[in-house]
Formats: structure tokens, sequence, C-alpha cells
């Protein structure tokens, strides 16, 4: 299943980026081996990035997703993830 998830929180990429690859690195290849990551904006101290998958497990990603490492760093980014399903037009 390909998803688009725009996430909006207080912070930086920098922050963002750190925390994907605490809780994501180990697990991301057997999750979703195709994912981009773009920030869409990142000023005074407000980030908006995009990130697009092809999740191949979604049972692990759910999971990931609900994990209490990243349930905490949304609280504490005050973070908002909207996700979408992608669907390929020809």
């Amino acid at each position: 299943m390909n998803i688009c998830v725009v996430s909006s929180f207080e912070g930086s990429a920098e922050d963002f980026l750190s925390m994907f690859h605490e809780i994501f690195d180990e697990e991301i290849e057997k999750v979703a081996p195709d994912y981009d990551i773009g920030v869409v904006s990142d000023k005074d101290g407000f980030c908006k990035i995009i990130t697009t998958a092809n999740v191949i497990d979604e049972q692990r990603f759910s999971e990931l997703m609900s994990s209490p490492k990243m349930v905490e760093w949304d609280k504490n980014h005050k973070n908002t993830d909207v996700i979408y399903s992608l669907e390929r037009i020809n």
C-alpha cells in the first residue's frame, strides 16, 4: 500500500529526522523498503514534513506509528500526522 504521511509539529526537520532514525532505522526496510521524506516548511519553530512510502507490512507499520516512543515524541512536539492512501494513476 502506498501512503503519504503529512506531519506538522513544533520543532525542526532535524528533530524529525533524528526521531525517524531512532524509531524506524532497524525496521523501515522490512516495513517500507521504498520511502522518501520531504521538508515542506521548517521555520519559526514549526515544521511540516511529507513522507511517502510503499508499506508492505501494514501491521508492523501501525505498531511503529503507535509505539510508546512515537507517542511520546508526538506529544512533546504537538505533532499531528495525517495519513493518506495513494493510488497510482496511469
